[in-house]
């Protein structure tokens, strides 16, 4: 009996010394959800962003390992498509963006589990030995580009089903996140949204440097010179374009002033005709419209005939005034 009780005591020991000495797999998990809040953007540039992935994980190995991680972002629930993705305004406006693993915004995020044909953002991370957990904070990038025409509002897509996968061992990092040489791999999926403001301020720019009349060796008859006026508007947005009377007026005459002191009359047209005078009073002798006008608006000018001007440069300043 004695001799019983003595080995039974013996195989409980064993086992309990046995238990103390284990350790676990290491665990890792998305900690935060990335988001893209663009805020407010126009059509006149792009507008950029930042997101991050909250990553942790926790080594309770006993060594320190080596993790090789790679980041997927699926394409938007409501729209498909990566380059571009699209949010959505819900009633049938498309915005176009993307998600980026570099700051300069050139390679684009591919979707889950290889990335298609596009990059992931990736890393290498150590994990200490001793457990505890380890965070790590993933950058993603956002941009809206530039010369998007929309309706002006809020826009917004819903991502599901993201990855981060990932691939750890002793000693150094496996060459990829999903290396047949890691001793412990993973996969661990996160949600992004996605959301922006479209202005529905109107994007203007002269496309001439200057309305040009040129050389003239007199003015006994008219001299004629054109420029373009280039703007983006949302599609709802109306806008009404006028030309102010510059700086040397006198009454409702635009004249060009010389060096002498000196001026000659000019005066600017809607038509090509040059009968309908281009002014400042919406509505009545203003260029209207609305949505992008698809191409430049043309302004028609024209010095009359005129006589007693001394030789010279003569030049004035026209304000563009879009009201909308």
């Amino acid at each position: 009996m004695w001799t019983l009780r003595f080995v039974k005591l013996v195989l409980a020991l064993s086992w309990l010394l046995g238990m103390g000495a284990a350790h676990a797999d290491p665990s890792c998990w998305v900690a935060s959800q990335p988001s893209f809040a663009f805020g407010t953007v126009t059509a006149s540039a792009a507008t950029d962003t930042t997101a991050t992935v909250g990553f942790a994980c926790q080594n309770d190995t006993g060594q320190t390992m080596y993790m090789n991680y790679c980041v997927y972002v699926y394409q938007g629930n409501e729209i498909a498509g990566y380059a571009p993705r699209y949010m959505t305004n819900w009633n049938g406006s498309q915005m176009a963006y993307n998600i980026y693993s570099d700051a300069g915004r050139s390679s684009i995020v591919g979707p889950p589990p290889g990335g298609g044909t596009y990059s992931s953002a990736a890393g290498v991370f150590v994990l200490p030995a001793g457990g505890g957990n380890v965070a790590l904070n993933i950058p993603l990038y956002g941009r809206v580009p530039s010369g998007q025409s929309l309706a002006a509002g809020s826009y917004q897509a819903n991502i599901y089903n993201s990855q981060v996968v990932w691939g750890m061992k002793s000693g150094n990092a496996p060459g990829s996140c999903n290396a047949s040489s890691a001793k412990y791999t993973g996969v661990t999926n996160f949600y992004t949204q996605v959301t922006a403001t479209y202005s529905s301020a109107c994007a203007v720019s002269v496309t001439a440097t200057d309305l040009d009349f040129g050389s003239a060796s007199s003015l006994a008859s008219a001299v004629d010179g054109a420029a373009a006026i280039t703007m983006a508007c949302p599609p709802s947005t109306a806008w009404k374009v006028g030309l102010s009377n510059g700086v040397n007026v006198t009454g409702t005459q635009r004249r060009m002033a010389g060096g002498t002191g000196d001026y000659i009359r000019y005066e600017l047209y809607r038509d090509a005709a040059r009968s309908l005078r281009w002014g400042n009073a919406a509505g009545t002798d203003t260029v209207d419209g609305s949505g992008n006008p698809g191409s430049a608006i043309p302004v028609y000018g024209r010095v009359p005939a005129q006589t007693n001007v001394a030789p010279g440069s003569y030049s004035d300043t026209i304000t563009v005034t879009v009201t909308y």
